[in-house]
């Protein structure tokens, strides 16, 4: 049995980044990473991009770390395998099949896509966006498709129709929300990025679901729960996440929507962390449990956790943000922007205006936003969020679009 001081499941930027921080902390120190694809860290931000799922630019690299680098610094990755037990007791997680000791042990497990389950969704053709070999998959596939089905309007499902109608392919997004990016922004704000997926041609199903799956061994196009059929030849499925928890359930940490973690991204085990998009955590900036899913969230949640498991003692105080653009169109999501029953809204913008922001409040306090085309104000409201303004003397101010939100820090 191998044995490590740091064992890291997880090959992504948080578990990455912990094993960065830890050698800078501890240059002897065992380190491993097992990571269940079979590559070192690449950017999974960039696999929706138009420049490489298009291949708009050949000369993409999406790799952020070369295998010497995890020579030089004498971290073993062990690639292309899944955990699937850990024993607390004992200290030991086994690895496909192979048992592995550690001293301290880090859950960075990341997301796996949400499966799709309606009859035929496994024939060739249906596909999902989450790692290079899936992304590699789908670029093969625009060479040659004509029509494409999107089920679902996520983020991720967002990035890649614009790749798709760049390779020259018709799409029709099925969805069941009533309008795009339900709940994430409001109807105002999702009002504006159809109009400008519907201006790029794209056709919109909303509150409508896929029936069945049409086809011989490939994908021939599909029919709806109302009985409407659409052609096409590719599939794209974007309808969440899910995190591989079970395992670690069993093990006897605590889960709840994620691993369970306090501000230093410890669990209730000794020795053991996680962090990234798996990890839920004790946000001392909102005051309550939150996940964050995306890239900034978890490369400093691996640093933080990195230090921590080489000894130090900080926290993870990190308003999480981030961005996206397409189809002319800047959109940010930043804090909590779930619309709990003890939060309320200003709306600043509109349809119309071709602009908007939501901000959502609790006790007076700005604790989360979503951004439509007013993407200039993002940096002021997150600093509005991580100095718990009190803002609720200002609402009037709030829902007028003109008034500039950096007055309230020079506000009496």
């Amino acid at each position: 049995m191998q044995h490590f001081k740091y064992l890291i499941i997880g090959g992504g930027i948080a578990g990455t980044t912990a094993a960065e921080t830890i050698r800078g902390k501890d240059p002897d120190g065992s380190i491993a990473i097992v990571s269940d694809e079979p590559y070192p860290l690449y950017s999974r931000v960039m696999l929706s991009k138009p420049s490489f799922l298009s291949g708009q630019d050949s000369s993409v690299n999406i790799f952020l770390k070369t295998p010497d680098w995890y020579e030089t610094n004498h971290i073993a990755l062990i690639s292309g395998k899944s955990a699937t037990a850990l024993d607390v007791k004992t200290k030991t997680v086994t690895v496909s099949g192979e048992v592995f000791g550690y001293e301290k042990l880090l859950l960075a497990l990341g997301a796996h896509v949400r499966m799709w389950t309606v009859p035929g969704a496994d024939k060739k053709g249906v596909y999902y966006l989450r790692t290079l070999d899936e992304a590699k998959e789908i670029a093969a596939a625009m060479k040659t498709a004509k029509y494409a089905v999107v089920i679902g309007s996520s983020n991720v499902a967002f990035e890649a129709i614009e790749d798709l109608l760049f390779a020259g392919i018709g799409v029709t997004v099925i969805m069941l929300e009533k309008y795009f990016w339900e709940p994430m922004l409001d109807e105002e704000a999702g009002r504006i990025v159809e109009k400008a997926l519907m201006d790029a041609g794209v056709k919109i199903m909303r509150q409508s679901e896929v029936k069945e799956v049409l086809g011989g061994e490939n994908v021939e196009g599909v029919v709806t729960k109302n009985g409407e059929k659409i052609d096409c030849n590719m599939i794209l499925c974007g309808i969440g996440v899910i995190f591989p928890k079970e395992w670690v359930k069993t093990a006897g940490i605590n889960v709840n929507r994620g691993i369970k973690v306090n501000e230093y991204l410890e669990t209730g085990v000794p020795d053991i962390w996680a962090a990234g998009d798996a990890a839920e955590y004790n946000d001392i900036v909102l005051a309550g449990q939150c996940m964050a899913g995306n890239w900034m969230s978890a490369r400093e949640q691996g640093r933080v956790s990195g230090l921590n498991m080489a000894g130090a003692r900080e926290c993870f105080k990190t308003v999480s943000f981030y961005t996206g653009h397409g189809f002319g169109l800047n959109i940010a999501f930043g804090g909590d922007i779930c619309l709990l029953p003890d939060r309320t809204t200003v709306a600043r913008g509109s349809a119309e205006s071709g602009s908007r922001t939501r901000l959502i409040l609790h006790n007076g306090k700005i604790v989360g936003v979503d951004i439509v085309n007013r993407i200039s104000e993002l940096g002021t409201i997150v600093k509005l969020i991580e100095n718990r303004v009190d803002v609720s003397a200002k609402q009037n101010e709030l829902a007028d679009p003109e008034f500039d939100l950096r007055q309230i820090f020079s506000s009496p």
